[in-house]
């Protein structure tokens, strides 16, 4: 697993909270693009915003 300093494809960076100061960064198992929940297309991080696929493994988190 990896530490990001911001979203490889949306470029957000995790903000500091009470309950939690980082975000996962997913990759889709269909056609390794990485994103996070907030990109945009990806249904909350359920769905790759490239190909639409629901296979995906975490592959790091962003900190704050």
């Amino acid at each position: 697993m990896s530490d990001y300093s911001s979203c490889p494809r949306c470029g957000k960076k995790a903000e500091k909270a009470l309950s939690s100061n980082h975000f996962n960064v997913m990759k889709c198992l269909k056609c390794g693009e990485k994103y996070c929940y907030k990109c945009s297309g990806t249904d909350g991080g359920h769905r790759c915003p490239s190909c639409g696929s629901h296979d995906r493994t975490e592959v790091g988190k962003v900190y704050s």
